[in-house]
């Protein structure tokens, strides 16, 4: 082809249609949890054939906004978009199998190698599985030694099949079979793929695949996606996959459910405000504020991606191309919509609009708290005063009221509830308030809970190796006053034990 042609389709020539079955006899078919990965899809036409063969799901990536077009209508938004191939953001090492039938051209600003077909195989090379097959559609003459020199540091095999005929009349088409890894020796593989080059194998339908897809590798976060989606991308995609359709617009023409009394263990302060309306617990609260009269409330809290840093080095075993890493990070940030009688929406997004709002409600967001939450400790000890009040860490250093109130309403807590959180920081004495919930229940100090632990059942308390000294000597300040305890009541009861972890 004349290359003021290839210009004209962006360097795109598609593999032609005869040799589609010779190639796909390659390959063992898979499942579809294996990803095939098509970076220079064309109109899709090849993507589509080896996907349905070899039962894998595709992935289309095109520039061409006609043939990005083509690739969308077989694949849908979500598998087929239309991007540079260098601005493609797709999960690393995510593809089991990808189809590389780079443009034919040359780059004249490359300092080195000045070809694109090894460049982009360089470029697509970190989407592929450890053991994943990559085919690399070019001419003969564009295996040269650095592209050898490549494949053989980063493959476990590489195979060169000849495609019958002449492309275009005139040039030898090849195909490149590499299997992503390690090989035990990378000369000889180098060495190999220069014979492979100079008297490649002639591919015909084969009678049983050769090469076989590995197992699909667990990702948390799968992201295939443009890094800029344009006017028209993102108004393709609102109308093919229905922003109306997703659970956050479903949510906003919810009909608030009539508020419920919360009972929980101890009321949240006023300092735990910011909590509350960050949770969403106080959705649908009606209030009256000063600057916006009365109002509705709604909170909701969302991870937002924010770039930590960039940086820009050399690509590994290619000084002279260059990789920029983006670091990611996901911050929580609290979004609080205000619902005016007068209709309007007033929404505040970030630690210092919603710390404001509650500085200038303050008084009227407590009144709220106290309305809403029905605490179940009343700050009575749980009837456990006299017994709290006898307890001294070391023999010798009683509880403080605080720490007496924490046991008092975690012992309070599980007369209704299976778990409870007790959250402190460092030097509190969580220790020292665990053990004692932990013994006043196990010895049945507290009345309302002594019908729940027969005598043959245990407290189990489950600490790391290096504080189960700690724990011991803990208990055993506290079992001192229990025994006190036991002596008064007549009982002998010892329903605790401790287990290392």
């Amino acid at each position: 082809m004349a290359r003021a042609e290839s210009k004209m389709v962006m360097g795109y020539l598609p593999i032609e249609e005869h040799h589609h079955a010779a190639i796909l006899s390659l390959v063992t078919p898979a499942t579809p949890a294996v990803k095939l990965l098509d970076p220079f899809a064309g109109d899709g036409l090849f993507l589509d054939v080896a996907s349905s063969a070899l039962n894998v799901t595709p992935y289309a990536n095109e520039l061409d906004g006609e043939r990005a077009q083509d690739c969308i209508e077989r694949f849908g938004p979500k598998q087929a978009v239309r991007c540079d191939v260098e601005r493609l953001l797709a999960s690393s090492n995510a593809f089991g199998a990808a189809w590389l039938n780079p443009p034919y051209d040359h780059d004249k600003t490359a300092k080195a190698n000045k070809r694109v077909e090894f460049a982009y195989l360089r470029h697509s090379w970190k989407w592929l599985q450890e053991g994943g097959l990559a085919l690399w559609c070019i001419y003969n003459q564009h295996i040269t030694e650095d592209a050898a020199a490549f494949l053989a540091k980063n493959s476990s095999r590489v195979d060169v099949w000849a495609l019958p005929g002449k492309h275009q009349g005139e040039y030898d088409q090849v195909i490149v079979a590499a299997i992503k890894g390690t090989h035990p020796d990378p000369k000889e593989l180098y060495q190999h793929i220069l014979d492979g080059k100079a008297h490649p194998q002639r591919l015909t339908i084969q009678p049983e695949p050769l090469y076989k897809l590995p197992r699909p590798p667990q990702i948390s976060r799968f992201v295939f996606a443009p890094d800029i989606i344009d006017e028209e991308q993102g108004l393709r995609l609102i109308q093919e996959q229905g922003a109306w359709k997703t659970n956050g617009f479903q949510s906003l023409l919810e009909v608030p459910r009539p508020t419920e009394q919360i009972e929980p263990v101890v009321a949240p302060r006023p300092g735990h405000m910011a909590l509350v309306l960050a949770a969403g617990v106080a959705n649908g609260a009606v209030i009256q504020t000063d600057d916006y009269g009365r109002v509705a409330v709604r909170g909701k809290t969302q991870h937002v991606e924010q770039i930590a840093r960039v940086e820009v080095e050399a690509a590994p075993g290619d000084p002279e191309r260059q990789v920029k890493k983006t670091t990611i990070r996901l911050k929580p940030t609290t979004i609080l919509t205000l619902l005016a009688q007068d209709g309007t929406v007033v929404e505040m997004e970030g630690d210092e609009a919603l710390l404001g709002f509650i500085t200038a409600n303050k008084q009227v967001l407590t009144d709220y708290l106290n309305q809403k939450f029905k605490p179940m400790y009343g700050f009575d000890f749980a009837g456990m005063g006299r017994w709290l009040d006898r307890i001294r860490l070391k023999g010798k250093y009683p509880m403080y009221t605080a720490q007496k109130h924490v046991v008092g309403a975690t012992v309070r807590g599980f007369q209704n509830r299976d778990s409870i959180l007790l959250v402190g920081s460092m030097g509190t004495g969580k220790t020292l308030m665990g053990g004692s919930t932990a013994i006043s229940i196990a010895s049945g100090v507290v009345e309302q809970l002594r019908g729940q632990i027969a005598d043959d059942q245990v407290v189990l308390i489950v600490a790391p190796p290096h504080l189960v000294e700690k724990w011991k000597r803990e208990l055993h300040s506290i079992s001192r006053n229990l025994y006190v305890e036991r002596l008064d009541r007549h009982e002998k009861r010892s329903n605790w034990h401790l287990f290392e972890r």
